[in-house]
């Protein structure tokens, strides 16, 4: 090997290396502000995440690195993997999955034998999850898969060993990092919903903040039902974060003994 060769060789290991700390930021980057405090669906934020941490520096550091590039994959997928959710707490499935999916792309796309006819069936199988993947999500985002949970400690405490006036009680979780948000809809009697009301301090309102007829659950009211009512905190508001503490808007549907509460839990 000449000089000049070992020199761009050099070159390119440090192209490799540069190219997987790259992918690392990017990674870190999607994690925080795009899936975890975005409005990703968060029960699938952390498992992409380390999906796409996985993913992308075993690609990054193979990809580019001169020689030896299952090799580079195969490492990178065992340290990355370990480091990121061991130090970080990277979802480790996700992860896991991210790395092999990368290790068998380049164990592919640098085989002698691959043929044009397998590169259009992988474009294609790639096409057809992540057309699937955008379904969950935005299956997730409006809240199709929706069930029944147990009452918010807020709703156990306010209604106590009234609990049983609750027939159902849905929770959908819109993130937040120091602050955070939620969405309840209450299916309860009309004694039980008077509870809710009065427990949670809330008053009578003519206004509704516009905001609150967009929000993502399918389920969710697109305009004041008919006989409807409107409650909410003294300080709530819908346009600004508003101040420290707890704080709801809630919208009753009379006709069908359902409530609607955007809940904002500032620190």
């Amino acid at each position: 090997m000449t000089s000049a060769s070992s020199i761009r060789e050099l070159h390119r290991w440090l192209l490799a290396a540069g190219a997987v700390v790259v992918a690392f930021y990017a990674a870190v980057y999607l994690r925080l502000f795009a899936l975890m405090f975005g409005p990703f669906p968060k029960d699938l934020a952390e498992p992409t995440a380390g999906f796409t941490m996985g993913l992308l520096i075993v690609l990054a550091g193979s990809l580019f690195a001169p020689r030896q590039r299952l090799a580079v994959a195969l490492v990178l997928a065992v340290v990355g993997t370990a480091l990121v959710t061991a130090l970080m707490r990277f979802h480790l499935l996700g992860t896991l999955v991210g790395a092999i999916v990368a290790v068998a792309f380049v164990a592919w796309w640098f085989r002698p034998q691959r043929t044009r006819r397998s590169t259009l069936w992988v474009g294609i199988s790639v096409c057809a999850a992540f057309i699937i993947f955008i379904g969950v999500v935005f299956a997730r985002f409006t809240d199709r898969f929706a069930h029944p949970e147990a009452l918010s400690p807020e709703l156990a405490h306010t209604l106590g060993t009234n609990a049983s006036l609750v027939t159902a009680f849905y929770r959908y979780d819109r993130g937040g990092f120091i602050d955070h948000e939620w969405l309840w809809r209450i299916d309860a009697k009309p004694e039980g919903m008077a509870m809710v009301v009065s427990g949670l301090g809330l008053r009578s309102t003519n206004t509704v903040p516009q905001g609150f007829w967009g929000m993502s659950p399918h389920y969710w009211p697109r305009s004041m039902p008919a006989g409807g009512e409107a409650f909410q905190s003294p300080m709530f508001s819908g346009d600004s974060r508003g101040p420290d503490g707890a704080h709801y808007f809630l919208v009753h549907d009379k006709a069908q003994n359902r409530a609607f509460v955007w809940v904002k839990d500032n620190f």
